[in-house]
């Protein structure tokens, strides 16, 4: 005979393991499996990239290139694709729809801006492979609208493999280049080329979503809707790129590649704070969801953030200068000294992750736009102090108080948020 104890402790139980914790698990599970080889796959092509400049001056020289297409990037309203995963968990039934009003308004500032970069190119010598290089970055963003899509109808599964796909696409590129003498134009090309073949695959895979019964767009109203998701990107990109750019300003290639060098070897372990954060929030964006279900999805997501983040931590503290050695080879051993104080960083990240997708699904995109808009003002004015005076101190010194500061922040806005919505 079942005790009174055992029956409260099976409710309990089936309670937790709601359809909706079984959603979430299972997406969270096909996203992080099915994206370590894609992952895999994208860490290997970063590698075998540094690997291919041969050494941090030239690797540097790529570095600020990048940098400065994903600066102006930020024009292309990039924000848009979280917008668009939240209200696909939101209102599913709108999604296609609200899928053909993004493209539209990135079709529009893709066009605005090749524009005035061709015209830069015809009056002031402007060169051809940061036009080149901006056709890439235009069919990367495309590319992620089309995940976010799938994400949002729960196929993560197809999201994993047209990543490693693409990642794929990258390894091969970067083995042919290999073959010749290093050029920062061929990897360039190389890499738009791929996007390129990347974004016909997803084209066609969604062609029901680019297509259908015209209807209004309303688009100045998608931008009032969404301004504050774009100009959460802009923020974004703005503080992740700083120190970079900032490094490039008062220093040279050399440092520049040194720190972009150790700065890969982190962001590669970002893998399952983005999958939980592409997964989780679709699920707590829906408007039917129980408090009791949120709570332990959020304790579920906390739990695996924080031991995910101190594993990481622990083996880059403790292997960090193996592993370099190993993918990088002997030209990058400045950047050992480095992996040490970064090691926290994807501790960091991973609880930002969670924060940010406990605010967006309860409708408080303002609030990150605050608390991006301070960590922007201080992560440049920490910039400008440290790097100039330390160097390639510095700028470790600023990526870790801004990230931590974010972290804090974050939390402080998710818990406000959370208590607030528990006493309506």
């Amino acid at each position: 005979m079942i005790s009174s104890k055992t029956r409260h402790v099976k409710v309990r139980l089936q309670q937790f393991i709601s359809p909706t914790v079984v959603t979430l698990g299972r997406g969270f599970a096909a996203v992080t499996a099915g994206s370590l080889l894609g992952r895999l796959l994208n860490a290997i092509a970063g590698l075998l990239l540094v690997r291919y400049f041969n050494g941090p001056a030239l690797y540097g020289q790529y570095a600020i290139l990048v940098t400065t297409l994903a600066l102006i990037s930020t024009v292309l309203g990039l924000g848009l694709d979280t917008w668009l995963l939240r209200e696909g968990g939101r209102d599913p039934t709108q999604l296609a729809f609200n899928a053909r009003r993004l493209l539209m308004f990135k079709l529009i500032t893709a066009s605005f801006l090749i524009s005035v970069l061709v015209l830069a190119w015809n009056h002031t010598g402007l060169n051809w492979i940061l036009i080149v290089g901006m056709l890439g970055v235009i069919a990367e963003s495309y590319i992620r609208t089309g995940h976010v899509i799938l994400h949002a109808l729960n196929r993560n599964t197809l999201v994993a493999i047209l990543q490693s796909v693409d990642s794929f696409f990258a390894v091969v590129l970067i083995l042919i280049l290999m073959i010749w003498p290093p050029q920062i134009a061929f990897v360039v090309v190389g890499q738009s080329v791929v996007s390129g073949i990347t974004l016909a695959i997803v084209a066609i895979l969604l062609a029901e979503y680019w297509r259908g019964t015209w209807r209004p767009l309303h688009l100045p109203r998608l931008i009032r809707n969404t301004s504050f998701f774009v100009l959460a990107d802009v923020l974004a990109n703005i503080y992740s790129q700083a120190q970079i750019a900032i490094l490039a300003l008062f220093t040279n290639d050399l440092i520049v590649g040194t720190f972009r060098s150790a700065n890969n070897l982190i962001t590669i372990s970002f893998l399952v704070p983005m999958a939980m954060f592409n997964v989780g929030l679709p699920v707590l964006s829906r408007p039917n969801l129980e408090r009791h279900h949120r709570h332990y999805l959020l304790a579920g997501m906390v739990s695996v953030s924080v031991l995910y983040g101190i594993v990481v931590l622990g083996v880059f503290w403790q292997f960090g200068s193996h592993i370099l050695r190993i993918v990088y080879g002997n030209n990058y051993e400045a950047t050992i000294r480095l992996l040490t104080p970064l090691s926290v960083i994807p501790l960091f990240k991973s609880l930002s992750f969670v924060a940010v997708a406990i605010m967006l699904s309860l409708g408080k995109q303002r609030l990150r736009v605050f608390i991006q808009s301070i960590v922007v003002m201080l992560s440049l004015l920490g910039g400008f102090i440290f790097i100039p005076r330390l160097g390639l101190d510095g700028a470790t010194l600023t990526y870790i108080l801004v990230e931590g500061l974010l972290c804090i922040l974050y939390w402080t806005g998710a818990i406000y948020t959370l208590r607030k919505t528990n006493s309506l």
